[in-house]
């Protein structure tokens, strides 16, 4: 688990010191705060903390390689690592996660660095692979990512490697492309289940390349093989959930609607083992709420909110109301649900980026994005008293 994120001197942030939850982290900001760029922060020191088998390179966390990757994640305009530095800055630039162990991992360099540097914890417990999930969809992209014919160069040249680092963990085998059942871990099968059953269907990686959705739901079905044994007769216990289609036809992804390729992400990430709670890393997610029908708000939080109880860390961006609002609605404290809102915010005098971090909606109800909801709906007002006479 990360503890917690220090950082100074990098990109638009000056210094800040961010707490986090082991459970659920809202960064909440208007456009243009550096919430995209907090996570990417954490996503590549998760990376830098990794040990040497999980690292690009031969050995762990090499300066060279981890400048690489931190250039690939943020694309500076020159690939330049000076160009990360917070202009106007006094003093080099460092990027620091604290781990639950109290160890840390750091990343620092200066001004004119051609590399950065790695400092690590000699006790630290290496973070497991982080998942980062960017705001545009990745689903309907993969093939091109993927093929071989493209020229590599200018696939990084379109894509950071948030979005090519996704596009691997998808095409990494699943369970469900040898229609398995979801047995694999009694605890997720709810949440699988109830992601198909919002989009009406599965996204399947074909042998020809890209992902087909079949429409379809699960459906507990007899196991001809447990219903002969004598321990399932006594338990009552012979049938098995299975993906059940609809129809013999599939469709391109490309062709189904955006938010629901979200989704498609989602729990291909749960079936093929990337996103595991309690094993695998931190959960980045970058507008969840992007191209999503604001009716499937509700059954993702909830879903996410799932995840956390299961020991899932996540830490997601938004600067969307109704996801705001479904987070305090929906949080249990009888299930020991936390979430810690991280409110970003520029100052009026300098522009500089301040955080503060609150367990208690509340005492953050006056944001700008609760604001703007605020005046839409005193515009409503004044439109339908236009005319009455009091």
């Amino acid at each position: 688990m990360i503890a917690g994120i220090e950082i100074e001197n990098f990109t638009a942030f000056g210094k800040l010191d961010i707490p986090l939850s082991p459970r659920l982290n809202v960064i909440i900001g208007s456009n243009g705060t550096g919430k995209t760029h907090l996570l990417k922060a954490i996503y590549t020191l998760a990376i830098a903390s990794q040990p040497a088998s999980e690292v690009e390179g031969s050995e762990r966390g090499t300066d060279t390689q981890l400048t690489n990757k931190l250039l690939r994640v943020f694309s500076p305009g020159e690939s330049k690592i000076g160009e990360l530095w917070a202009r106007g800055a006094s003093g080099g630039a460092r990027m620091c996660i604290k781990g639950s162990d109290d160890t840390k991992a750091a990343i620092s360099f200066k001004r004119r660095s051609t590399e950065v540097q790695l400092e690590t914890d000699a006790r630290s417990e290496a973070q497991s692979r982080p998942v980062f999930i960017p705001t545009k969809e990745v689903l309907s992209l993969v093939r091109a990512m993927q093929d071989e014919n493209h020229d590599r160069a200018t696939v990084e040249m379109i894509f950071d490697d948030t979005y090519l680092d996704l596009a691997a963990l998808l095409t990494t085998p699943s369970f469900e492309d040898e229609a398995a059942n979801l047995e694999e871990d009694p605890r997720l099968s709810n949440i699988v289940r109830e992601l198909v059953s919002l989009v009406g269907g599965r996204y399947r990686w074909t042998n020809g390349g890209g992902f087909q959705f079949e429409p379809g739901e699960y459906e507990e079905r007899p196991d001809p093989d447990r219903s002969r044994a004598k321990t399932a007769q006594m338990y009552q216990d012979s049938t098995v959930l299975r993906f059940v289609a609809r129809s013999r036809e599939s469709f391109s992804s490309g062709m189904t609607a955006e938010g629901y390729r979200k989704i498609g992400v989602l729990h291909r990430l749960l079936c093929n083992g990337s996103i595991n709670p309690g094993n695998t890393g931190v959960l980045l997610w970058d507008e969840p709420e992007a191209n999503l029908n604001p009716a499937l708000m509700n059954e993702v939080v909830q879903v996410l909110l799932e995840l956390s109880r299961n020991g899932q860390q996540i830490i997601l961006a938004t600067h969307d109301y109704v996801l705001l609002k479904w987070f305090d609605l929906l949080m249990d404290k009888g299930k020991e649900d936390h979430i810690l809102y991280h409110v970003i915010a520029n100052a009026a005098d300098d522009g500089s980026i301040s955080v503060q971090s609150i367990d208690d909606y509340s005492r953050i109800s006056e944001t700008g994005i609760s604001q703007t909801f605020s005046d839409l709906y005193d515009a409503e007002v004044d439109r339908s008293l236009e005319g009455v006479k009091l």
